[in-house]
């Protein structure tokens, strides 16, 4: 990146986005069964965040016989349309700490289609969260998570694509707990602490150098 240039990084917080927050008993409350997938799908309700590949990945899975239940979390002037395509979907609305942890932790799989994060903050907190993931095979992603270790990535545009991935890891719950801890593993790297002395030492650096 140059001398005078370096990158600012986020981090997640793993108070909030742990494994140990799933809660079964809170999903049965939802009306899920145990043996029952609930997918997820998080972030701000808007069509560019790939609302529209998410319903469809749904409905394929379906045709091949799945059963399984989207988990909503999030609101935005998407809902309303959302809630007509997905009436059998557990809508929870904009969530956070806590209450926000113990959701995303309680799922089974995340899906993110959204092909226009600059850093994916989700991506990252459902990997701290130990749920198995399939996304969009986009920089974002790629910046975080490795195809085949930490995540399943699939292309943008590619439904079937998504499909697919999903029945692999509804019919696999070894290989769901591999992405899930392999994700784990990988989202240690980006605890804030960790992040923010990145930050502090560019800037002594810059200090130092008096160059900035």
């Amino acid at each position: 990146l140059g001398k005078r240039t370096s990158v600012w990084g986020r981090g997640v917080d793993r108070a909030i986005f742990s494994p140990h927050l799933r809660d079964n008993a809170w999903r049965r409350q939802l009306g899920y069964r145990d043996d029952e997938i609930a997918v997820l799908l998080f972030g701000r309700l808007v069509r560019e965040k790939g609302l529209d590949t998410f319903c469809r990945v749904i409905e394929g899975a379906r045709a091949k016989g799945h059963a399984l239940r989207p988990l909503v979390v999030g609101d935005g002037p998407e809902r309303a349309r959302l809630e007509r395509r997905m009436p059998d979907a557990a809508f929870l609305g904009y969530l956070s700490g806590p209450e926000l942890g113990r959701a995303v932790a309680s799922a089974d799989i995340f899906i993110n289609p959204s092909q226009t994060e600059a850093f994916g903050n989700v991506t990252l907190e459902a990997m701290a969260a130990g749920v198995a993931q399939i996304a969009a095979d986009v920089p974002s992603v790629r910046a975080l998570a490795r195809h085949g270790h930490s995540a399943l990535l699939v292309p943008a545009d590619d439904t079937d694509a998504y499909v697919d991935a999903l029945d692999r890891l509804i019919r696999s719950p070894e290989r769901r707990r591999a992405l899930a801890q392999a994700g784990l593993a990988d989202a240690a790297r980006y605890e804030w602490p960790t992040m923010l002395a990145q930050v502090a030492q560019a800037y002594r650096r810059c200090l130092a150098e008096r160059t900035c």
